[in-house]
């Protein structure tokens, strides 16, 4: 194998060459630039907003997304009352399908841009060509337009040169409140300080307040729930009314015939105040008895209809007798029920002589019962006459026919019964 030899010259990189692959490369420098540019400018994002004006925009000008630069204005084109302004947003920014255009004056110099709002997040996209009309674009306002305004205000609060507003609006109220406000600048004070304090209680007592606010709401729901309850209440109240109206002179009537007639009983209490109050006096010891045994009375109230349904029950009427056993305590302990006699206490309630009595006995009565009850423990069956009206004393059967009954037969279901 033959190597090359060095001396050869290399007949590639001539001058003539070079001068070749450097215009070569400085052309595909150029096209990939050009390329680059045309790629970026066809694959760009084409948007017109149509403002109200453009004062400060200019071809060149910035368009930005959160601040950030993302195109320029290409075109400003006026269009009668409004502008229509023409951008490109460079490839790779993505806009909200309803993507808004907003003026915004960076600071006092006229050079403003354009910022897009707002940036995309997620869901539609806008195309590659985007219109956003009028409604949906905004303008600052100008310096011009606050001038215009404050003059306009300074104007209407005068003085003014008709006859209206010759000493101004502005001057007419601060004489009036000052003339209404003269001497009484103490109240005012007063006022104002009262007030705080009520907005303090109020706000010391927002917890009571908002649950009063609660309450009402759950009452107003409540309400609503029964609509048709309160519509029918209204309804037959309507009618109530409708019926007094009707009948307004039978009441005018009854109400004239009623005021003679609490004339004559504010005459008779007149009359008889006297015996009145004497028969409420002589009422007091039964109120304090009835008072003073309201729990006895209550119990006997509750019991009383199962004790006469009982009774009803206990009535065989093919027999005409009564059966039924009655468990009669005070026969049953004689010894104590007779020791209970000496309590006029309980047998005279609110009687301070029985109730003095009652005190002085009290050991004895209790030693009296306590004797009782031993001599009872002794009894295992107490034997008890045979009492009248078919009654079952204790555990003896009575089979006697209550006076008055009609005779029958007796119940073969009872003892000796046929």
């Amino acid at each position: 194998m033959s190597t090359p030899d060095a001396n050869v010259e290399n007949t590639f990189f001539t001058p003539r060459n070079n001068k070749i692959i450097a215009l070569v490369a400085v052309v595909a420098v150029i096209v990939g630039i050009i390329g680059w540019w045309a790629f970026g400018y066809l694959n760009s994002t084409k948007v017109r907003a149509t403002f109200s004006s453009a004062v400060g925009l200019y071809e060149g000008s910035n368009v930005r997304v959160l601040g950030v630069d993302v195109g320029k204005i290409t075109k400003v084109t006026p269009q009668g009352e409004t502008v229509l302004v023409e951008m490109d947003v460079r490839h790779g920014v993505t806009l909200p399908a309803d993507v808004q255009a907003v003026q915004v004056i960076p600071s006092l110099v006229a050079d403003r841009y354009v910022q897009l709002l707002p940036a995309y997040s997620g869901g539609a996209a806008a195309g590659n060509n985007v219109n956003i009309p009028m409604d949906r674009t905004a303008v600052p306002v100008e310096i011009d337009g606050i001038y215009a305004n404050l003059q306009k205000l300074s104007k209407s609060l005068g003085p003014g040169d008709d006859e209206v507003n010759q000493k101004g609006a502005l001057s007419e109220f601060v004489s009036a409140g000052a003339t209404a406000l003269e001497g009484n600048g103490e109240k005012l004070g007063s006022a104002i300080e009262n007030l705080s304090k009520a907005a303090s209680r109020l706000s010391n007592s927002r917890g009571d307040l908002f649950s009063t606010v609660k309450d009402l709401d759950v009452f107003v729901g409540a309400l609503k729930e029964s609509d048709s309850q309160v519509r029918l209440f209204n309804s037959q109240m309507a009618q109530f009314n409708s019926f007094l109206a009707g009948e307004r002179n039978q009441l005018g009537k009854a109400l004239n015939t009623l005021s003679y007639a609490l004339g004559d009983v504010a005459g008779f209490l007149a009359d008889n105040e006297a015996k009145l109050g004497k028969a409420i006096r002589d009422l007091q010891p039964t109120a304090q008895a009835l008072y003073d045994n309201r729990e006895d009375l209550l119990e006997i109230f509750t019991v009383l209809p199962t004790t006469i349904s009982n009774l009803i029950n206990a009535y065989d009427a093919e027999s005409g007798t009564v059966a039924m056993r009655v468990n009669i305590l005070d026969l049953q302990d004689p010894i104590g029920a007779q020791c209970r006699l000496l309590d006029l206490g309980k047998l005279m309630p609110g009687n301070p002589l029985a109730m003095e009595f009652s005190r002085k006995m009290k050991p004895l009565v209790s030693h009296c019962e306590e004797i009782g009850e031993q001599i009872q423990d002794d009894v295992l069956e107490p034997i008890l006459p045979i009492l009248p009206f078919g009654i079952m004393s204790n555990y003896k059967l009575q089979r006697i026919q209550p006076p008055g009954s009609r005779p029958g037969n007796p119940d073969p279901k009872l003892p000796g019964g046929n």
